[in-house]
């Protein structure tokens, strides 16, 4: 098995979460944007939230998360009692035995803190990903990555790969040809071993925007976390297949039931007229990346449509990858954040906001983990006291999205 469940905090049955890109904001230098980062995850850590997630991007004028695994070593280092995880390593971008080298590693310096967000997604583009000397991100070879970066890890012996369907698989177990100098034999008799990271079985998660990782994460009984930020149309469909193939019997299992997770867009700010300002940038930037002129996270516009002429004609794909937004006062959002997860039977909820000015970015943050420690007290409170249900949401304030 690959892992035990993750800790839960005070605030219900649902964890929340932080995704972070790293965003760089219009006027702020590279270096600003990771002291931003680190700032941000302290406050993370005080507000209660359960994870830190660091995403994977590389090339990109936008994100500064080009070294996720070096990323993760200033947020644990800055923190206390955080969990951290990748959200996620590209693993055809990387090879299997220098993740589980770099994970473990992390996980040795502060155990029972990490865990590992593994994705097939280039995270780039074409030609960037070239450079990386990136392989193939088919899912059989998606599979047998995963495997291969599992068993170094520990979470499952090497005679389990005989037991994972063929249809998934490719080809051979890692280790079984020549050693690190080329050679057969060596120090561990032909065998490939990522010491750092043997017995360690960090808690391994499959990310996904679609059915095709939703089916590689149950096919293989492993946690699973959508991309409903920016793909919220395949959402539904990625978390139905998740939970109809899992199987309970996968010999690289790290639950006997489905664990989903899914990412969220989120805005929170004292008013509703003061959120949907903030949230102009996460519009802009959704339409900078879309029209294929990404940049820095521009400045809050007061033109609520002003995001449109970044587009370039794409203005439907936009409002189609932001649908799944909420954005308000902090009382609404929590309300309406916790009927989703309850609705789609989720175990976590990682939120992305992104704001220009990182002291209001921090706040957001601040006051949406406030809102849900006071939403889920109010649900425990009214089931002692015999209700039998939870409060129903907030009437005022719609925002965007669900």
């Amino acid at each position: 098995m690959s892992g035990e469940a993750p800790r839960r905090g005070d605030q219900g049955d649902v964890a929340l979460s932080v995704l972070d890109m790293v965003p760089v904001s219009a006027g702020r230098t590279r270096s600003q944007a990771l002291a931003d980062m680190r700032d941000l995850a302290v406050a993370a850590d005080t507000a209660g939230y359960e994870r830190y997630w660091l995403a994977e991007h590389h090339g990109s004028t936008t994100y500064m998360s080009s070294a996720t695994t070096v990323l993760m070593g200033q947020v644990l280092a800055a923190t206390q009692r955080l969990g951290v995880c990748s959200g996620g390593i590209m693993l055809p971008n990387h090879a299997p035995l220098v993740v589980a080298e770099q994970v473990g590693t992390l996980a040795s310096l502060y155990p029972g803190r990490v865990s590992l967000g593994l994705g097939r997604a280039p995270g780039t583009d074409r030609l960037t990903a070239a450079a990386l000397r990136r392989r193939s991100a088919s899912l059989p070879d998606f599979v047998e990555e995963i495997l291969e970066t599992l068993t170094y890890l520990g979470s499952v012996p090497r005679e389990a790969w005989d037991r994972v369907p063929a249809s998934l698989l490719l080809g051979s177990l890692p280790g079984a040809g020549p050693d690190a100098e080329g050679e057969p034999g060596g120090e561990h008799g032909g065998r490939v071993r990522a010491v750092p990271a043997e017995g360690t079985r960090v808690p391994t998660w499959i990310l996904g925007s679609s059915v095709n990782g939703a089916r590689v994460a149950g096919s293989l009984g492993l946690p699973f976390a959508v991309a409903s930020h920016f793909a919220p149309a395949q959402a539904e469909a990625a978390l139905s297949t998740y939970r109809s193939v899992f199987d309970t019997q996968a010999p690289t299992r790290a639950q006997d039931r489905p664990r989903a997770a899914a990412a969220v867009n989120v805005v929170v700010a004292p008013t509703m007229d003061q959120a949907q300002l903030l949230y102009s940038t996460a519009m802009a930037a959704a339409a900078r990346v879309i029209g294929g002129r990404p940049g820095p996270l521009d400045p809050p516009s007061p033109d609520p449509g002003s995001w449109r002429r970044h587009a370039q004609g794409r203005e439907a794909a936009v409002e189609s990858a932001m649908a799944l937004s909420f954005v308000g006062e902090p009382d609404d959002v929590a309300a309406r954040l916790h009927a989703y997860a309850v609705r789609w039977d989720l175990e976590e909820l990682l939120v992305i906001t992104h704001v220009h000015d990182p002291v209001l970015r921090r706040r957001s943050y601040t006051l949406l983990a406030q809102a849900w420690t006071d939403y889920a007290g109010g649900r425990r409170r009214a089931r002692a006291d015999g209700a039998g249900g939870e409060p129903g949401p907030p009437s005022s304030g719609t925002g965007a999205g669900a």
